[in-house]
């Protein structure tokens, strides 16, 4: 749900050829998508006004009291029937609990403790049915949002990090960027029943971003006996490509014992 609030928004700015340098529109879909269900027009324009933001500097013409109370408005038609935001499977306390100790947050470890989630609880999440090889529509999709909201609960509402879906770059859209101390990290997903790919279009972005490192992630829903090894790394013309699998169809503990 949030993340369809965040695309009306920025869809609405867009229309209205609006600059949107810092990610207002995300912030705005976070303070709306987050506020409890019984929350009142004031305690919203309240949340939305608490934003820190240049979009009324590069928008001088606008009155942002006007702007907010017209966006809730708009929100409010359209979102009728507002949820909050989804939860990941089981929810992120404990790895939320071991992000705080750390005293540096890293790309590759966020990745690698939702995959590990993921694996422990999340992976009825993207099939309709296991035992018939049938996945859920559009399950890079899934695989996204999934990530989306597992990372927003680690990281929290705590200023350490910003994450990002569907960002804009060149003539297509990065599936997922991270912002760690103002340093933006470019996140690819696929996911695998066959053919491997995604290299190629990370590349890409890459070259669009100005960035030397990217990281792509895939689904493995193969069966484990038709799989081939995946490299944990590319080098390409511009940097490196990191690679990250995770197993959505792994075989059952009452299989390996037979085997």
């Amino acid at each position: 749900m949030i993340f369809s609030i965040q695309r009306y928004i920025e869809d609405y700015f867009e229309r209205r050829n609006l600059t949107d340098v810092d990610q207002y529109a995300v912030r705005l879909a976070n303070a709306y998508g987050n506020s409890p269900q019984q929350a009142t027009e004031k305690k919203i324009l309240q949340a939305f006004h608490r934003i820190r933001t240049v979009f009324y500097r590069n928008n001088p013409h606008l009155n942002r009291n006007e702007l907010e109370s017209t966006l809730l408005r708009l929100l409010r038609t359209r979102f009728k029937k507002k949820a909050q935001m989804e939860k990941f499977p089981g929810g992120v306390t404990t790895e939320r609990r071991m992000f705080r100790r750390q005293s540096r947050l890293t790309v590759r470890s966020i990745i690698r403790s939702f995959a590990r989630a993921v694996e422990a609880r999340g992976i009825d999440t993207f099939w309709e049915s296991r035992k018939k090889n049938k996945l859920r529509k559009q399950p890079e999709r899934v695989g996204q949002a999934l990530f989306a909201i597992f990372t927003k609960g680690v990281l929290g509402d705590n200023g350490h990090g910003l994450v990002l879906r569907e960002v804009s770059s060149g003539v297509g859209f990065i599936d997922i960027a991270i912002v760690l101390c103002k340093t933006p990290h470019i996140i690819e997903m696929k996911l695998v029943r066959g053919h491997f790919s995604g290299v190629s279009q990370l590349l890409t972005y890459m070259r669009t971003e100005n960035r030397r490192i990217g990281w792509l992630v895939y689904f493995d829903a193969r069966p484990a006996i038709k799989r081939k090894r995946i490299p944990v790394s590319f080098t390409v013309p511009s940097g490196k490509v990191n690679v990250i699998g995770i197993d959505i169809n792994p075989d059952a503990p009452s299989q390996k014992s037979r085997s």
